[in-house]
């Protein structure tokens, strides 16, 4: 019986692939635009065969910074994804946004296939166009638009100066495994192939500066595809983590987002994790209950206040990011206040009653521990892990 299932489910999933009927499981097109406020844009057309692909372009009011070409994610039309776009095009980008076959005013059903090669063909009609000849041009992906970014970005170097993946998809396969029953994994990782995929394309992508946009509360598409693809990208490169959910960036950090969009398009160079400015990705583990929240404050190494953070407290770990670091020396001090009262208490003997702690999870003799013990070095994206002392007086 189960040898009868095994060719039955093979059966099932080869006729998916040669049919495309596995394509319709990624692509959910919407027909009806929504409002595009604020934004001065012009329709494109073009037409591919019997098809007709539509398109937005967004124009700024100044002199463009560079020319962004946005590939949008399964669900929806262009309109839908303007939020994203409108802090480029009110940053100085002029952004065009295409919509695959099936979406929005384009015609034709969308597969893997058609997406890819009709992406090349608009991709080969946008650089010769006027206002696009002799700006930069970066490739920008979003959830699964992120597939064929990646697959233009790695075709065509020498015409585009970088990419941005925004909510990475490591591969076609990776998403159909995510759902997948465990007793069907095995077969569709070998009869569901994916025709390209984001972390293999992005092998073949050299001296092209890469930022990769990803959040670790995404629910759509698992952090760890992310990392997959950016570990397998080479240098100049940047990770920036966010909090918040899927394509949530730009919308929630738009002043952060801009500034690392424009020293991609000011320098490509700088947005390598050796730039000037990195993210601090602090865990604090091993608290003693979820009450109450997390008090910190970073300090440079002459203690002056660089940031500070309020953060609620999740299963009795607490995750905190914070944007924007220059390289240097800094030191971290935090509390845990379990009653919200924004103090650090203490018994009457000035000995803490809740929990504290300091960067590399310091200990000081009967005070805090010396400066020299907390100061940690920034010098690239860096993640630190750190443990309260809770003194039971």
């Amino acid at each position: 019986m189960k040898k009868v299932f095994l060719i039955v489910l093979i059966n099932f999933f080869t006729v998916l692939i040669t049919s495309a009927q596995f394509d319709d499981r990624f692509y959910f097109p919407a027909k009806e635009w929504d409002n595009i406020e604020n934004l001065n844009y012009e329709e494109l057309f073009f037409d591919i065969d019997t098809i007709k692909l539509n398109g937005i372009f967004l124009k700024p009011e100044t002199t463009s910074k560079a020319t962004i070409i946005f590939f949008h994610g399964a669900g929806g039309n262009v309109s839908t994804y303007t939020p994203i776009t409108k802090p480029l095009v009110d940053a100085g980008f002029q952004v065009f946004m295409l919509d695959p076959r099936g979406y929005g005013k384009s015609t034709g059903k969308p597969t893997h296939i058609n997406i890819a090669s009709d992406a090349q063909i608009v991709f080969n009609s946008i650089v010769k166009m006027e206002e696009v000849k002799n700006t930069q041009i970066i490739i920008y992906g979003s959830s699964m638009g992120t597939q064929v970014a990646t697959k233009i970005a790695k075709d065509n170097q020498s015409k585009v100066s970088g990419l941005i993946l925004d909510g990475t998809i490591s591969s076609f396969t990776d998403m159909a495994l995510l759902s997948a029953p465990e007793e069907q994994k095995s077969i569709i990782a070998q009869f569901v192939t994916s025709p390209y995929s984001a972390k293999e394309d992005i092998k073949k992508i050299k001296n092209m500066p890469k930022l990769i946009i990803h959040s670790k509360e995404d629910k759509s598409v698992p952090y760890s595809q992310g990392i997959t693809v950016f570990e397998n990208a080479s240098q100049p490169k940047e990770f920036w983590v966010y909090e918040g959910e899927h394509l949530e960036s730009t919308t929630k950090y738009p002043e952060l987002f801009i500034q690392k969009i424009n020293s991609l398009a000011k320098n490509p160079s700088d947005i390598s994790e050796q730039g000037k400015y990195h993210t601090l990705n602090i865990t604090i583990s091993n608290l003693i209950n979820s009450n109450g929240k997390i008090l910190l404050q970073l300090n440079d190494s002459s203690g002056n206040k660089v940031a500070g953070i309020t953060k609620e407290i999740v299963k009795n770990n607490c995750i905190m990011l914070i944007d924007n670091i220059e390289s240097g020396k800094y030191t971290i001090q935090y509390f845990h206040d379990e009653n919200n009262n924004k103090n650090l208490d203490t018994n009457p003997n000035g000995i803490p009653t809740e929990g504290y702690g300091f960067s590399n999870n310091a200990i000081g003799n009967y005070g805090p521990p010396p400066i020299e013990d907390q100061l940690m070095v920034i010098s690239k994206n860096k993640s630190i892990l750190l443990k309260p002392v809770y003194l039971n007086f």
